[in-house]
């Protein structure tokens, strides 16, 4: 079988070049804006809610549009917007069943049923509002939507009675096409149904054309067919919905729409050479020959560069986990020219990404009984960084780094060990300078330091801020919400969303961070927790960072070089 590598080699050779197929470059972190899926339940009353018209109509699909520029919650009808449905069938008795969610946050694995409401919240996030989401359970009185959803996810079911309607669903789901008679395959291009962790059986997946349980011999002898493109997608959903994260299992699903429904922002645009994109994979080879020759000649003859190159062209690179490790462990001046000349400045594979506007998190109003202002904010963001003078707040305790991350919730950005944050004030202006000092555990198994120097300007609204980054020759606009801040400063929460226009990439994520990097004590949790859900994070997302100076990782690396940066940068800003 002609695999991805191979093609790309093959149209790369037409030109003479050993070029392959896969580039990337994401970011690092941030904020921002509109509506969001919430469960009536769990969140406080601070938003009025919405409930779409003759879709999904239970309690627990729930939905608001928010007014950024002033502040106010409307109701806005989101129907014409709406693109798909997804239904999220879980255990009868998932309130007392821990799921495998969490396993490496701070708090117990949530029950299939909570984990369920949150990734439908993370489902209508991803989505831009454009797919919503029902919870059901076997035991249900309606439970039509498991029918007539364009995906069902089955997640946990393992007693017999649940196990016995989710074969009869996926049996009635996979037969109901064939009684439209000619519709069968247009039905067929819109559905997919997987089981998650429901024992030993996978119940034979269903995306798209593509069905396990009657495989096609097209999927095998034509790579450029639509159901050889629903059986690679079948192996990557069932990899991303293994990983048990919220943000695989919504790219999971998003990939899916984007394939065989339509056109989703957050994995529209591909920088591979895929079967799928067919003719334009040429065009856009062409191009980076003819652009950006000399840079490619240079980093194929370099054994990092090119080492890294390779293994892009392994994985799908809308697959954010996978390609940041691949790019933070080759990094080299070489690859940031190459990224930069083929990404950047000529944009060769048409991507564009905006920051995301989902969900809408509100700033700090206020600290320590005074309206919150920028230069306040300032102070909360340079927290106990030592040398910054009347720019720092009281309670600042003159430490080498801003702050360190204790937890973050992104599944790409935020699991990197020994994450240092160095805020200071630029020489010339109100600007701030954002350099993140953070331990990166290569591919290869050596542990290396890896750093960034953001450009941090305020936003309109105090405690909310605009990140921009070159990294790896990829530029990145993210914007940063300060959620909470304890008085002392003993704790902060920021919530950012961020976008890599040139691959096509978006992100959102928070971060719980303090002076040391451990956790505060008890007593400060279940407030902090709150006001991460106030952000649409719940606690059993977040991945608790390795801040111990004294493990072997971090032996092995060094000293991290918290001044690289800021050295020169106070002086020149």
């Amino acid at each position: 079988m002609i695999t991805k590598a191979t093609f790309s080699f093959l149209l790369a050779a037409a030109y003479a070049l050993d070029v392959v197929s896969s580039f990337t470059i994401p970011s690092l972190r941030s904020k921002t804006t509109t509506t969001t899926l919430i469960n009536s339940s769990q969140h406080h009353l601070r938003h009025s809610l919405y409930q779409p018209n003759n879709v999904f109509s239970r309690s627990n699909s729930l939905f608001l549009q928010t007014d950024v520029a002033n502040s106010e919650t409307t109701t806005t009808t989101l129907d014409n917007n709406i693109i798909g449905t997804v239904a999220l069938l879980v255990p009868s008795d998932s309130s007392d069943h821990s799921s495998k969610y969490g396993s490496k946050s701070p708090v117990k694995p949530p029950s299939y049923r909570e984990a369920a409401e949150q990734l439908a919240r993370k489902i209508f996030q991803f989505s831009d509002g454009r797919i919503v989401t029902q919870i059901v359970t076997p035991s249900d009185v309606d439970t039509s939507s498991v029918l007539s959803s364009n995906a069902l996810i089955a997640l946990g079911l393992t007693s017999p009675q649940d196990v016995q309607f989710l074969s009869r669903t996926f049996r009635q789901r996979r037969t109901a096409a064939g009684e439209e008679g000619n519709e069968q395959q247009i039905l067929q291009s819109k559905m997919c149904q997987f089981a998650v962790d429901c024992g030993g059986n996978n119940y034979a997946p269903l995306v798209g054309p593509y069905d396990e349980a009657n495989p096609s011999v097209l999927s095998t002898i034509a790579p450029w067919s639509a159901v050889a493109s629903g059986k690679r997608l079948a192996t990557q959903m069932k990899d991303l919905f293994d990983k048990q994260t919220s943000d695989e299992f919504a790219l999971a699903l998003m990939l899916f729409f984007n394939r065989f429904i339509d056109k989703i922002p957050w994995v529209q645009h591909s920088i591979d050479v895929t079967w799928e994109k067919g003719l334009s994979n040429v065009g856009e080879i062409y191009a980076m020959i003819t652009k950006c020759g000399p840079c490619i000649t240079k980093c194929l003859a370099d054994e990092n560069c090119k080492a890294c190159i390779e293994a892009l062209d392994e994985i799908d690179t809308r697959d954010q986990v996978a390609s940041y490790r691949t790019v933070v462990s080759y990094e080299s001046e070489l690859l940031r020219d190459f990224s930069l000349c083929i990404l950047q400045k000529n944009n060769i594979f048409g991507c564009n990404a905006e920051v995301p506007k989902i969900p809408y998190v509100k700033p700090l109003g206020s600290f320590r009984g005074k309206e919150m202002t920028k230069d306040i904010a300032k102070g909360i963001m340079i927290g106990h960084l030592e040398g910054c003078g009347d720019a720092a707040l009281e309670g600042c305790r003159e430490l080498d780094v801003s702050w360190k991350v204790a937890c973050g919730a992104n599944v790409a950005y935020d699991q990197f060990p020994s994450q240092n944050q160095l805020f200071y004030p630029s020489a010339k202006g109100d600007t701030l300078w954002y350099d993140p000092v953070f331990r990166v555990e290569t591919i290869d198994g050596r542990n290396v330091w890896c750093k960034r120097h953001y450009r941090v300007r305020h936003e309109k609204v105090p405690g909310t801020f605009r990140f921009s980054v070159l990294d790896n020759g990829v530029t990145s606009d993210e914007f940063w919400t300060i959620v909470d801040c304890a008085e002392d400063l003993s704790w902060i929460v920021f919530h950012y969303a961020g976008a890599a226009g040139a691959v096509g990439q978006r992100y959102i994520g928070g971060l719980l961070c303090t002076p040391d990097g451990t956790l505060p004590p008890e007593s400060e949790l279940e407030k902090i927790w709150d006001v991460l859900r106030s952000a649409e994070i719940e606690p059993w997302e977040l991945f608790v960072v390795d801040n111990n100076d004294s493990s072997p990782g971090a032996l092995e690396a060094g000293p991290p070089p918290l001044d690289f940066y800021r050295k020169t940068a106070s002086v020149i800003g």
